[in-house]
């Protein structure tokens, strides 16, 4: 078992790691005038701009969740059996987890 003193030593190290660090990348003046500008703007904006920062189109979104959608759709007219157990199940869990 470490004792106190190795404990503390191995503090000061991380102490000076963390010190030592440069600071994260300044932002862009793009993002600066986006955030400063409004905001409380729209929440599905300010999501479409994160996702296009990551390389994710919102079209690309969409229509992912739209085949998600029909899948879903297309799962419960075809399987009602496992939708039902499905549906049981996440019933009883969150019933579970909220006791």
């Amino acid at each position: 078992m470490a004792t106190k003193a190795q404990l503390m030593a191995e503090l000061d190290a991380l102490k000076q790691q963390m010190a030592s660090r440069d600071d994260p990348a300044p932002t862009t003046p793009d993002e600066t005038e986006q955030t400063d500008e409004n905001p409380d703007s729209d929440p599905l904006s300010s999501l479409s701009c994160m996702f296009t920062s990551h390389g994710i189109a919102a079209a690309d979104l969409d229509a992912l969740w739209s085949k998600f959608s029909n899948e879903v759709n297309e799962l419960s007219h075809d399987k009602p059996l496992l939708t039902a157990a499905a549906a049981f199940g996440l019933g009883f869990a969150l019933g579970r987890m909220s006791k």
